[in-house]
């Protein structure tokens, strides 16, 4: 439901605010799958028409309808878990809503289990995501308080499990709802109603499950979870007969290599951000020579120019036994539509793509910090308009270039505004003439000023009126009077 809202808020502003229904179909049938706290106090419950649904809801309010989608929900539970790695590495996903985590000893690193239940509430909460937690010797125990208890985040501890689990319903003992309507016709709709049924019955009553969920709750039966597992990252290797001196025969390897991890990684629409090459020497340690790329790739030939240089270098000792290529770092490349006319006018998105090469070539030559690219930043102070970053850094879709205000700057900034000695007609104002650089000339021209305050917020900064002089060289300069003590300097000038 979470994820419907999110959704619908990035769509549209007015319908995020709006009663969201989660509708499945079946045949001819429409039923509510799941409906949000505002569709819930108006009296929607799951598994009602979506006809009944828009019944109870005020006429006047908006309603959202969106399908239930069920591999959609998984995928994004599944991502849920490998987020939520971060607090316990022994984390299963629990179909279709919920997690289950072993924080046995990890509480600790965050302060114990108090700590960790507020730290996951609230990172949860900038995730847009509510939950609801709860901690207990069981994972039974845990799932049961965390869906049916009265507070969230629980905590349960070994003498309070029992009386904690009592006044729940049946459901919170993970039962099939066949049982739960069986123990509902007799009048059983607490837990503590089923324990003070003779245990010798229940098996025949209503199946071993029961009996089972029951102990597993209780700690008198043992629950294991599968935990998510990271993937493996793909590689691939060869071993040789015996040590290998020359350096062609290892080259050779290791462009077959390459060329099967490539295809490995198209298969599964993948590129990688890293390669490790290998090699296993007789004599001496294993030398892993990385590869680094600057966006995601997979091309066999550029991978094969970038690892080169490295093997032409690299010391084989007495021989190379075997050589293993892996992709410690993948990530997911979008489709690629083949052109069929060599004519046909090159997509815009091309650009990023044909610039990747480049730099990959530059950073593995000169060094990720060697190598930068320049960001737009919202700022009105001029040297602060731009940021330098390494073209290692991935731009994400939330990192993307900032929109700047149009105003007529200088084609050259300077890296550190120098200073002049200037002469004006009036205390305030603009410039008649000027001393830059051991050269003195006369102001042909002048216009300004214009006044760029500092960000009050990053500190002291005094304000600045700035003026776009020309002097006798027909020079266009930029420059400007500090407010707080009349100081002149030259910040940049136009082609």
């Amino acid at each position: 439901m979470d994820l419907a809202r999110r959704r619908c808020r990035s769509r549209d502003r007015r319908k995020g605010t709006a009663s969201i229904l989660i509708v499945a179909t079946s045949g001819n049938r429409q039923w509510i799958a799941g409906r949000c706290a505002r569709s819930a106090q108006a009296g929607v419950q799951s598994g009602m028409t979506l006809a009944h649904a828009r019944a109870l809801l005020p006429g006047d309010d908006p309603v959202r309808v969106m399908p239930h989608v069920p591999q959609q929900d998984l995928q994004a539970l599944h991502g849920l878990a490998q987020w939520a790695g971060r607090y316990s590495p022994v984390v299963a996903p629990e179909p279709p809503d919920g997690l289950l985590m072993d924080i046995t000893g990890g509480d600790r690193l965050f302060g114990g289990e108090r700590g960790l239940l507020a730290r996951m509430t609230r990172d949860l909460a900038r995730l847009g995501l509510t939950a609801r937690l709860a901690t207990a010797p069981t994972f039974g125990g845990a799932w049961a308080v965390a869906r049916f208890g009265e507070a969230s985040p629980a905590i349960i501890d070994d003498d309070a499990m029992r009386a904690a689990l009592m006044p729940l319903p049946p459901a919170a003992l993970r039962i099939d709802p066949q049982v739960q309507d069986a123990l509902a016709e007799i009048g059983i709709d607490r837990i503590e109603h089923v324990m003070a049924l003779p245990r010798e019955t229940l098996p025949s009553r209503f199946g071993p499950d029961l009996l089972l969920r029951i102990d597993q709750a209780l700690g008198h039966a043992v629950e294991a979870i599968e935990p998510l597992r990271p993937d493996e990252p793909p590689a691939v290797a060869r071993r040789f007969d015996g040590p290998v001196k020359r350096l062609e025969a290892v080259m050779r390897a290791v462009q077959d290599l390459v060329a099967q991890l490539s295809d490995r990684l198209r298969s599964r629409e993948r590129g990688l951000l890293r390669m490790n090459v290998r090699l296993d020497r007789s004599d001496l340690s294993p030398l892993v020579l990385g590869i680094r790329l600057s966006r995601p790739g997979r091309d066999a030939k550029h991978l094969m120019a970038l690892a080169r240089p490295a093997l032409e270098s690299a010391h084989l000792g007495y021989g190379v036994e075997g050589v293993r290529v892996s992709a410690p770092r993948i990530e997911r490349m979008p489709h690629a539509q083949v052109e069929s006319w060599a004519d046909r006018p090159t997509d815009p998105g091309d650009e990023d793509t044909a610039l990747g090469p480049m730099f990959d070539v530059l950073v593995n030559r000169l060094g990720p910090d060697a190598v930068l690219t320049c960001r737009s930043r919202q700022s009105h102070v001029p040297e602060r308009t731009f940021q330098h970053r390494s073209v290692m850094e991935q731009q994400r879709e939330r990192d993307e270039p900032e929109d700047l205000t149009p105003s007529d700057r200088p084609s050259l900034l300077l890296r550190r505004p120098e200073p002049i000695q200037v002469r004006t007609v009036t205390p305030q104002g603009a410039p008649a003439h000027l001393c830059w650089r051991g050269r003195e000339s006369e102001v042909r021209a002048s216009m300004g000023p214009e006044r760029i305050a500092g960000e009050w917020w990053r500190g002291a900064a005094p304000s600045r009126d700035y003026f776009r002089v020309q002097d006798r060289w027909d020079r266009w300069l930029w420059v400007y009077r500090r407010l707080e003590d009349d100081r002149w300097f030259v910040h940049g000038q136009w082609a």
